[in-house]
């Protein structure tokens, strides 16, 4: 999923718009049906989550947090860290022990997959990328366009910087993080995937970028590389051991982006900008489909290829239609760029989008005229606001702004960074919490066995991860509704408005 837009961002989130992008679809006009059913009630109230429960804290932590303070942790992404999480206790009910913690009991009625019934990986492949001293890893994202998020690939790896400094690594073994540029392209990711499976990483992460995931997939599968990615299509991945995400796929995506829209726009014309895309569009027609279970009306389809820069024609088209709501499905540079000229040909439409403070900030004014929505897979951020919905993980955030103050002072964590690398970091911090469940003698299978033996609340910046109930490979089954706001800097943000909702 070629996503939106950025750099650093891109591989930890999902980039949409923080980047990511849209899917190309046909045109199709869906008309309102009076027995439609109700704006979905998924957008009236957050779940409840699943949650494993796990052992007391013990082991070493980054930061503040315990491991033990939740049961294993798993990721929502990002450039290092699109990590899925374990739990450091069992589920039904059997009795777990987490590193350096006491033994704790499950809840989930699922029983823990038996230590010895994962065998992905050969003897010899097990214990790739682990040494007594150190741990490799390596990504591949979008560094092509770090200028535009005001990112260096150095701002990526403060998280890891922190636990070898002040840690002394993940059970005695430091981290060596790498990265390699994906250019946003397909074929460039394969590239930069053999690149690091040249290294010979424990596992290889794959961040933002719905066009790229899908190819570098199968070629994870041909190598037996362990490969955690970022959000992609559900299609394509059937049959494929090697490669998991903890994060909605694209059709998830789009389903959410259609329950926004049952809540707020039930009844206005909708029109739809997407990326012209075979990896995009699976989520315009998860779109679509929701579209005509709570009878919204589509009035007009646009699309666009990537990187298109003159979206004269489609706003035409859209306007021309009626729709007074529109959903970019456009990675953040694009959807930026759309909003602009919207503006320029006087069309002030309700808009739906991935939602990244580089469009916010931005755009500044236009993107409070009016409020705009957004749905994500990530979590909202803005430097030093722990009002309202922020509350709830304002332990995150503090620590990753000081974090960031002690080991990469230089970062603009307040400006069109923040949100990006603060992604990027839950993930890698998520990621931590994983390795410290799978204890000091961690192997590629016990990793493997303890996501997909585990649902779990993940650390409290990200959403549930559950690759339990599923197909074992796919466990984002959240997203999160955010806002556009007026922060107490002065500075044009998006917070949270629902959090962790199902799909």
């Amino acid at each position: 999923m070629q996503e939106p837009g950025p750099p650093v961002a891109y591989f930890t989130a999902m980039l949409h718009p923080r980047i990511a992008a849209a899917v190309g679809l046909t045109g199709l006009v869906l008309t309102a049906c009076s027995s439609a059913p109700a704006a979905p009630a998924a957008l009236e109230a957050s779940p409840q989550p699943v949650v494993t429960s796990g052992g007391s804290s013990g082991g070493p932590t980054s930061g503040s947090s315990a491991p033990g303070s939740t049961s294993g942790s798993t990721g929502s992404g990002s450039t290092g860290g699109a990590a899925s999480g374990g739990t450091t206790g069992s589920t039904s009910g059997r009795p777990g022990t987490a590193p350096g913690g006491t033994a704790g009991s499950g809840t989930t009625g699922q029983p823990l997959v038996d230590s010895s019934s994962v065998h992905l990986f050969t003897p010899t492949e097990d214990r790739i990328g682990l040494t007594p001293t150190s741990i490799t890893m390596c990504a591949h994202a979008a560094l092509t366009y770090a200028a535009a998020f005001h990112t260096n690939p150095s701002d990526l790896n403060v998280f890891w910087t922190a636990v070898n400094t002040e840690k002394g690594g993940i059970f005695g073994r430091k981290v060596a993080m790498t990265y390699e540029d994906d250019g946003y392209d397909p074929q460039k990711a394969v590239t930069a995937a053999k690149t690091c499976v040249a290294k010979h990483p424990f596992l290889m992460l794959g961040g933002i970028g719905f066009d790229q995931i899908p190819t570098v997939r199968n070629y994870a599968e041909s190598v037996h590389q362990l490969y955690i990615y970022h959000s992609a299509t559900v299609k394509g991945s059937a049959g494929l051991k090697y490669s998991f995400s903890p994060l909605p796929t694209v059709e998830k995506l789009g389903e959410g982006f259609a329950e926004l829209a049952a809540q707020k726009y039930k009844g206005r014309k909708i029109g739809i900008l997407e990326r012209d895309s075979s990896n995009w569009k699976p989520g315009v027609d998860a779109f679509k489909v929701a579209a005509r279970k709570y009878g919204l009306k589509i009035v007009d389809e646009e699309k666009a290829a990537a990187s298109a820069g003159n979206y004269t024609a489609q706003i035409a088209g859209l306007k021309n239609a009626g729709a007074d709501v529109v959903w970019i499905w456009l990675n953040a540079l694009e959807t930026t760029e759309v909003i602009k000229q919207m503006r320029a040909q006087v069309y002030k439409p309700n808009v739906m989008v991935f939602p990244f403070n580089l469009t916010s900030q931005t755009l500044k004014s236009d993107a409070m005229d009016p409020v705009m929505d957004g749905i994500a897979m990530y979590p909202a951020f803005s430097k030093g606001d722990y009002s309202g919905t922020f509350a709830s993980y304002a332990d995150d955030m503090k620590e990753f702004e000081a974090q960031y103050a002690r080991y990469d002072s230089g970062a603009d964590i307040s400006g069109v960074a923040g949100d990006l690398l603060f992604l990027n970091w839950v993930g890698q911090k998520a990621l931590y919490r994983q390795m410290l469940a799978c204890g000091k003698d961690c192997t590629r299978n016990r990793f493997v066995e303890l996501m997909q033996s585990n649902a779990v609340k993940p650390i409290s910046s990200a959403c549930p991860v559950d690759f339990v109930h599923g197909d074992r490979h796919h466990g984002g089954n959240y997203v999160t509704v955010m806002q556009t706001y007026t922060s107490p800097s002065g500075a044009v943000n998006w917070r949270e408005t629902k959090k962790c909702l199902a799909v």
